[in-house]
């Protein structure tokens, strides 16, 4: 029977339509056009996106798509590449989506209203850009937002007021960017807030929010480098999850209370430079966990409690620049994960403790500027980590420990301006990372011992205002990288060596 010549046509047309006009048979659905039309207004190299196919049927095998069982994108996610393009305002169409990440990836310009038409996002990450402009309001109606990363762009304005509105937030992390006013007391309201990171905005300022304490959740408080004002009140002590307070450099005054000694899982304490006042709580030696406690810069005064030998996690300790009086804690002993330890510019008597041996960890001692007296303890050579010893300024006597030759990491000896005496070690010279070696203005006899030709890394040597005699020893230039030599007011006699 002969073909029809309609049907035969029609087979023709269907078969052949398609590959004249391949869009008319494989066109992309509509989120995929506003994939592709968010694209198209990139200005930087779009290699990365080269599988973003109009002729694909959906874009959920496009690179940083993800998709869910019925082919809706619901992730996308593109980050650290050069896009140098803005937040694209065109998603209405993906009414699905619950995630965008595109951080660090040049975007400019302001984060656009519209993205509050995506409904079901829990997950929002424009960070590490150059975006400008305020915060829209818009945002606080994704009401299952659970994560906001905007730090490190350029934004303005304030904080949102209706932020309250968006109680599943976990995560509010805002810092790095030039944001001002207060921020917002509706902050209370997030009963599930787990991080609030709004630091390193420098016009942000006003009372931190007595509502702040209500979000019993938090573990991690980021105000630093802001203006935020005021006191560090008693409740405080009701965030039993916060494991990182950190309000350094800001305008905090008054004492630290001794009910953050009830934050029993806190590990970072950053407190530094504000115009705190009263004593370091005793309270803090109840906390286990503390790892770095940071106060540095403030007007604390009283004694360092010996409570804080309980801290057996405490790795970084730097209460400097008070006025705190009376001796360093024997306690300090119990310090055995202790790395950094430093206490200059106070005004502490006493003696170093010979119990420090017992902190095998302590890469840095700095006691410089106190009044401490007695000897430098031998114990200090078991400390074989040691790199840092900052001991000047001090009312230190007798000699230097040549056990200290065992503390063959040492990179920097700081003891001027003390009264030791005796001569300077001769198994100095066993200490071959020394860059540094500064006993000037001290009572140091005897001569330069010429194993100090050994020190290959030495920069700088200064023995002046002592009385040490002799000669300068030809070994001296064994020190090939010595910049800064300082001999003056001693009793060396002879010719001195021809560099």
């Amino acid at each position: 029977m002969p073909l029809n010549p309609w049907i035969a046509l029609f087979s023709f047309l269907t078969i052949i339509l398609p590959l004249l006009n391949p869009f008319v048979a494989f066109a992309v659905n509509p989120q995929g056009e506003a994939l592709l039309s968010w694209k198209q207004s990139l200005n930087g190299p779009t290699e990365a996106l080269s599988n973003w196919n109009p002729t694909d049927e959906t874009p959920c095998g496009w690179f940083g798509i993800t998709c869910n069982i019925n082919k809706e994108v619901v992730e996308l996610e593109l980050t650290y590449l050069d896009l140098y393009g803005t937040v694209p305002t065109n998603l209405t169409s993906l009414v699905s989506l619950t995630k965008v990440a595109l951080y660090g990836t040049n975007l400019t310009g302001p984060i656009p209203k519209q993205i509050a038409t995506l409904h079901e996002l829990n997950y929002l990450d424009l960070s590490f850009n150059a975006l400008t402009g305020e915060i829209p309001s818009e945002i606080c109606n994704l009401l299952k937002l659970q994560e906001i990363y905007l730090n490190s762009n350029q934004l303005e304005g304030s904080i949102p007021v209706q932020i309250g509105n968006l109680t599943s937030l976990k995560v509010l992390c805002l810092d790095e960017n030039q944001l001002n006013g207060e921020i917002p007391n509706t902050i209370g309201n997030l009963k599930n807030l787990q991080e609030i990171i709004t630091g390193r905005n420098k016009n942000l300022g006003g009372i931190i929010p007595r509502e702040i304490w209500n979000c019993t959740e938090l573990t991690v408080l980021d105000l630093d480098q802001t203006r935020v004002s005021g006191f560090l009140p008693p409740s405080v002590g009701l965030l039993k999850k916060l494991e990182t307070i950190v309000i350094s450099a800001a305008l905090l005054s008054g004492q630290i209370p001794p009910e953050i000694g009830d934050c029993s899982t806190l590990q970072n304490i950053y407190l530094s430079q504000n115009s705190l006042t009263g004593s370091i709580p005793k309270s803090i030696g109840n906390l286990k966990n503390l790892r770095n406690l940071y106060l540095w810069g403030n007007s604390l005064v009283g004694t360092i409690p010996s409570e804080l030998g309980n801290c057996k996690k405490l790795t970084l300790l730097d209460v400097s620049w008070n006025s705190l009086t009376g001796n360093i804690p024997q306690s300090f002993g119990n310090l055995s994960a202790l790395q950094k330890l430093t206490l200059q510019m106070n005004q502490i008597s006493g003696k170093i403790p010979a119990e420090f041996e017992n902190c095998k960890e302590l890469t840095q001692i700095d006691l410089s500027n106190n009044s401490i007296a007695g000897t430098i303890p031998s114990e200090i050579g078991n400390l074989t980590k040691l790199q840092q010893l900052f001991l000047w300024e001090n009312k230190l006597v007798g000699p230097i420990p040549s056990s200290i030759s065992k503390c063959q990491n040492l990179q920097i000896v700081s003891l001027s301006y003390n009264n030791l005496s005796g001569e300077i070690p001769e198994n100095i010279g066993n200490c071959s990372s020394l860059i540094w070696f500064e006993v000037g203005d001290n009572k140091l006899t005897g001569p330069i011992p010429r194993e100090i030709g050994n020190l290959e890394n030495l920069s700088i040597l200064s023995l002046g205002l002592n009385r040490i005699s002799g000669n300068v020893p030809d070994e001296i230039f064994g020190c090939r990288n010595l910049e800064y030599l300082n001999l003056h007011s001693n009793l060396i006699t002879g010719n001195f060596p021809v560099f």
